[in-house]
């Protein structure tokens, strides 16, 4: 299936994308919470519910994840209330134009491992190379070892105001 969204900038992946997770994390969790967070800027709601803050001194315009966010086991009222405890997981996303090399791939456990991460994705609009796929036969590049959790990544599909991640390594977190 060809994508349109291989001719527009990263950026532009954004909100299609985090409207996209943020539905499908919602019907298969009930309740998740994603903002985009490529420019360094965290809500007040995702700084009072990450357990460990002291991250948000490493993080900043240049080093952030794209999208970050949580499943919360509660109603998003409740968030604010009880911070950190309604948590179940948090989401970082990261977002690629291009095709994703190993270095993306590292990029992607780090944010994962700085939020502790359930589900660290790293999302393309390129086709996942066969060489990163056999690669993570041979050596589990997927893997993040602080967790034992992996980074999953997918392939976004944009086709007219709808879209699709498909094509997952190792697996479909979905």
């Amino acid at each position: 299936m060809p994508s349109k969204s291989s001719k527009i900038a990263e950026r532009e992946l954004y909100t299609p994308i985090k409207e996209y997770l943020t539905g499908a994390f919602t019907e298969k969790f009930g309740n998740c919470h994603l903002e985009i967070t490529a420019n360094g800027v965290f809500s007040d709601l995702l700084k009072k519910v990450v357990r460990h803050d002291i991250i948000y001194t490493f993080l900043g315009k240049k080093v952030s994840p794209d999208l970050t966010g949580f499943i919360h086991s509660k109603g998003s009222e409740l968030v604010l209330i009880y911070g950190p405890s309604v948590i179940q997981d948090f989401i970082t996303v990261e977002i690629k134009r291009e095709r994703i090399t190993p270095q993306d791939i590292y990029q992607a456990k780090m944010y994962g491992d700085l939020f502790q991460a359930k589900y660290a994705l790293l999302i393309s609009s390129e086709p996942i190379p066969e060489e990163i796929r056999r690669l993570d036969k041979q050596i589990f590049l997927t893997h993040r070892f602080m967790t034992g959790q992996v980074v999953y990544a997918g392939q976004w599909y944009a086709y007219e105001d709808n879209g699709i991640i498909a094509n997952w390594l190792p697996r479909s977190p979905l």
